[in-house]
């Protein structure tokens, strides 16, 4: 138990940021410029960042959103996943917790004082808010994103220090915000796009090579496996599976006390891991 056939096997973890972010150079480009604003005291420049799952949406952000934290305090970034914090409350509770430096909500607050008390809190520390709305398109039935947005856009009107920008991650290419949010929302949130295509074979290709070089000892994926996983990769057109193959695979072959995967361990843990672009399904829809 105490072989291991990993040198890192956080490489291999879906929150995993990559030190070198490849073939998405432009998109975090315009990401970053549109915080500048935010560097100012001034709200950052709403985006709505597009593209299928698994194609680096989430990632870009995660790696930008890191360095803020890092070397900006007045720009307080907040990750907010719907398929975790699925409700408007949820949502509030998530940036109050940001805001306090993850105290917990106050007992009993209704999310009337909840929104009051974030808007105090930006107002009079004179901090930009960046929100990311991750999976966003999951809230756009039954107006929930539209009330959210409703709400955080005009904190202004109530605490006019109050700065605030918004990434919305969506998966859906083809969804018209002007078609699905009140025009009242619209006219004031004007988003930007940042498209994420899907990334191309020979990407796909060297981005399983860097993780594979990063996080397995030499050999441990021989280069007729390695074209194995690739075909499975591809056949999901989503990065993700691939790396939780390997995960998986690797895993395996260490509780059989093998020093490489064979292409039964790739096909055994694709069952599995072809669930992760299960997502892709409500995307289309």
């Amino acid at each position: 138990m105490k072989e291991t056939l990993f040198l890192d096997r956080d490489v291999f973890e879906m929150d995993f940021i990559p030190e070198i972010f490849r073939f998405r150079e432009a998109q975090v480009t315009k990401i970053v410029f549109a915080i500048q604003s935010g560097l100012q005291g001034n709200s950052p420049v709403n985006l709505v960042i597009r593209g299928p799952p698994g194609t680096g949406k989430t990632t870009a952000v995660h790696k930008i959103f890191s360095d803020i934290r890092a070397s900006h305090e007045d720009i307080i970034p907040v990750y907010i996943n719907f398929h975790v914090e699925g409700s408007k409350f949820g949502v509030f509770a998530r940036i109050f917790e940001e805001l306090h430096i993850q105290k917990s909500v106050p007992r009993g607050q209704t999310i009337g004082q909840l929104i009051d008390l974030i808007g105090k809190t930006i107002s009079e520390s004179e901090a930009v808010l960046l929100v990311y709305f991750d999976n966003a398109n999951n809230l756009l039935p039954g107006y929930t994103l539209n009330d959210i947005l409703g709400v955080l856009l005009h904190l202004y009107k109530e605490h006019p220090k109050a700065r605030v920008g918004f990434f919305l991650s969506i998966c859906n290419m083809n969804i018209d915000l002007k078609k699905v949010l009140d025009s009242g929302i619209t006219s004031v949130f004007q988003p930007d796009d940042v498209c994420f295509p899907a990334y191309k074979e020979e990407e796909v290709r060297e981005i399983l090579q860097d993780r594979i070089a990063a996080g397995l000892l030499p050999g441990v994926i021989s280069d007729e496996v390695f074209s194995f996983l690739m075909e499975h990769t591809i056949q999901c057109e989503d990065i993700r599976v691939g790396i939780a193959m390997v995960k998986r695979s690797v895993m395996v072959a260490e509780r059989e006390g093998r020093s490489s995967i064979t292409k039964e361990d790739i096909m055994g843990s694709f069952e599995v891991s072809k669930s992760i672009g299960a997502d892709r399904v409500g995307c289309e829809s």
